[in-house]
């Protein structure tokens, strides 16, 4: 039996995976996949083990058998570099895409910051690559910019970008680091869901109640901190709601 739990209004995290399910629009997404990193440390002589290929096809093909999504988003930063369209990025895009679109109805790709030059891809491939998309009442982004105002009434924005995760403390030192969902309000009244980096060394942005320890504008500049929600997802421990920012200001 698949595994799901609502973490916000008609939004549910798939099993233990850094992805959500809006069911009204049979809708997956997943953030931050950031296809050719190792590439790009192995040119600053930084080698490491080559797992992200391999961790993003899993977790989209437990993401596809588990919910059997008609519509498939990445939100932002499927690609890691900045300045090209690197030859391991195209293997790896093209790996992904060719396992992902005979699966589902469409694939979308809301523009990142790292998405430079994906558009490239687009002659190959038939996704959508976009800079934002709505579904109803949910706004869907990367996060590195403030919300658009042009796109009509939404809700809640949903958005990458962060790789948030958070350190745990006891009166002895640290418990452990774990990617978590964020979910809280804006000071507008709406609310937002901060999506955990897919990509297996995107560790993210402490989370903690000081503004100047987020990326994103959504986060640093409207959320109300202290009502924040951390969810944790992870593999060894499931997924796990934590009370909000201002109960945990002395563990974390």
């Amino acid at each position: 039996m698949v595994s799901t739990t609502e973490i916000a209004e008609g939004i549910e995290i798939i099993e233990d995976l850094p992805a959500v399910y809006i069911r009204e629009y049979k809708a997956a997404i997943i953030a931050d996949t950031h296809l050719g990193f190792e590439e790009e440390m192995a040119e600053k002589n930084v080698l490491i083990p080559p797992f992200q290929l391999t961790r993003i096809l899993n977790i989209i093909e437990r993401v596809v058998n588990a919910v059997n999504p008609e519509l498939f988003i990445i939100a932002g930063d499927f690609k890691h570099r900045f300045n090209t369209l690197g030859n391991v990025e195209r293997r790896e895009i093209a790996e992904v895409l060719t396992y992902l679109l005979p699966r589902v109805d469409e694939v979308i790709v809301v523009r990142g910051n790292h998405d430079n030059y994906l558009s490239y891809m687009l002659r190959r491939f038939p996704f959508k690559l976009v800079d934002h998309i709505k579904l109803g009442k949910y706004l869907i982004v990367h996060g590195h910019k403030e919300p658009p105002q042009d796109v009509g009434d939404w809700d809640t924005v949903i958005f990458g970008h962060e790789h948030p995760s958070i350190t745990v403390r006891d009166s002895i030192g640290t418990v452990g680091k774990y990617p978590c969902f964020l979910k809280g309000k804006l000071k507008n009244s709406k609310t937002f869901l901060t999506l955990p980096a897919s990509g297996i060394y995107q560790t993210g942005s402490r989370v903690s109640l000081r503004r100047d320890d987020y990326l994103s504008p959504i986060l640093k500049d409207f959320a109300v901190l202290e009502e924040v929600v951390p969810v944790i997802v992870d593999e060894e421990v499931g997924t796990l709601e934590l009370p909000p920012l201002s109960a945990l200001a002395d563990l974390i």
